[in-house]
């Protein structure tokens, strides 16, 4: 029941919620000094950015509210204006600043008796979205927590407690990190391996600046900046960080749960067969010796045929495995294969000096391409 009011009061808060920072009153002063000029030129619009940064500066101005009013008032949003002026009433009270608590007093009763008695009612709330609060910051549930301290703060700007609380949960949130954000900074890396693989590196840069500018405190926003700042080139520690790579999927890999034992009294047919859950894990290692055996059995003559026929395979499974799509990961997997079916090739044509310039510079996108496909399984998890 408590969870449903907090819906429906988010529903009605003012478009600035105020954060619990200590605030810094000489800024705040500095810039609502221009309000009245702005208000006076109809600059409506501009005067309402500039009373939010100065809530910024210090959330608990009572000039910053009255003015924000003002500025909603002639926005033509009676309730949200009634909002502030009533804030601007309550903190000037706090501050023992009586001309403004009967200034913003007389503009909120302007507006209409029907608008008191929805504040009065906005009011009741207050200890019921503390107890829901209190109640999620307890429990873990920190975004729940934030939203309501910030709910309560939006209402009642001079609740020290609600306050006290909104900082203690953005603080636990930011210790903690975003899973959410992570995941989506996530998705856009493995999009953004997609195109640097498949050799589109407008759509690649395009994307990589979305995520460093949307994400730069997650670690695939960190990775995406980092992949622009090398314009997508092959990394000059390419072979550690495919090294990683493998390191990270056999980790996934050994999380995987294993089937549970047939049933006492029952034969395996018996047994209801287990699906298991999301891409299978992919052996690596298995891939590579295969590769290798593989690679020293063919004739010389055969070995840059079975190369380019290997790079064109790879490259027609990966163009197959755009992220998000049925069936990604089963291509990411058989284009994986076949760039390293590549890499044990070329090494194979290196000992026989049989590698060409353009074989070298496909090996050079295998590589890449084969880096690619790592890192696209292990985000997809």
């Amino acid at each position: 029941m408590m969870r449903s009011v907090l819906g429906g009061v988010l529903v009605c808060l003012v478009s600035f919620s105020p954060s619990a920072a200590a605030g810094d009153r000489d800024t705040a002063t500095a810039l609502l000094s221009t309000v009245d000029a702005s208000l006076g030129k109809g600059e409506t619009a501009s005067a309402l950015e500039i009373c939010k940064r100065a809530l910024a500066a210090d959330s608990s101005c009572p000039d910053a509210y009255y003015k924000m009013g003002r500025c909603l008032e002639q926005m033509n949003k009676p309730r949200d204006a009634f909002k502030n002026y009533k804030n601007a009433a309550e903190l000037a009270k706090k501050e023992n600043d009586a001309k403004m608590q009967r200034t913003a007093n007389a503009a909120a009763e302007k507006l209409g008796t029907g608008l008191i008695q929805i504040s009065d009612a906005d009011q009741k709330l207050v200890p019921k979205l503390i107890l829901v609060a209190d109640e999620a910051l307890e429990g873990g549930q920190l975004e729940t927590a934030r939203q309501a301290y910030a709910a309560i703060v939006a209402l009642a700007p001079g609740n020290e407690k609600a306050k006290e609380g909104l900082d203690k949960a953005e603080k636990a949130i930011a210790a903690r990190g975003d899973p959410v954000k992570a995941k989506i900074a996530a998705a856009m890396l493995a999009e953004i391996y997609y195109y640097v693989a498949s050799g589109d590196k407008a759509k690649a840069t395009e994307k990589a600046q979305e995520a460093k500018s949307k994400h730069p405190d997650t670690a695939a926003g960190r990775e995406a900046a980092e992949l622009l700042a090398n314009k997508f080139e092959p990394p000059k520690n390419l072979d550690a960080q495919i090294a990683e790579a493998k390191r990270q999927l056999k980790a996934q890999a050994a999380k995987k749960p294993a089937p549970p034992p047939p049933a006492t009294g029952t034969t395996p047919s018996a047994v209801a067969p287990v699906v298991p859950s999301g891409p299978p894990p992919v052996d690596v290692d298995a891939l590579e010796k295969t590769a290798a055996e593989d690679a020293k059995k063919l004739p010389k003559n055969q070995l840059v045929g079975a190369f380019k026929e290997a790079f064109a395979k790879g490259k027609e499974s990966f163009a197959k495995a755009t992220p998000g799509t049925e069936g990604n990961q089963k291509n990411l997997h058989a284009a994986l294969e076949q760039f390293i079916r590549c890499e044990a090739l070329f090494m194979r044509l290196e000992e026989e000096k049989l590698a060409t310039d353009d074989v070298a510079a496909m090996q050079k996108q295998a590589g890449m391409s084969r880096y690619s496909c790592m890192k696209m399984t292990i985000l997809a998890h």
